[in-house]
């Protein structure tokens, strides 16, 4: 799943405000090509960062 998609989740969510800032977080700080598949229990007041070594690390 592309991490634009796992974004766009996020957002439906109400875990993260905007997927296209969260999405433009991933890519510039290379998260975007690791991002793991499998479940993950994330909530709203986790920041970008948290939530991208969350969603990149083996569970």
């Amino acid at each position: 799943m592309a991490s634009s998609e796992i974004s766009d989740i996020l957002e439906n969510e109400d875990i993260i405000e905007s997927a296209s800032d969260f999405n433009d977080y991933l890519e510039d700080n290379d998260y975007a090509i690791n991002v793991k598949p499998g479940t993950f229990e994330l909530t709203s007041d986790m920041s970008h960062f948290d939530i991208a070594e969350v969603i990149t690390s083996y569970n």
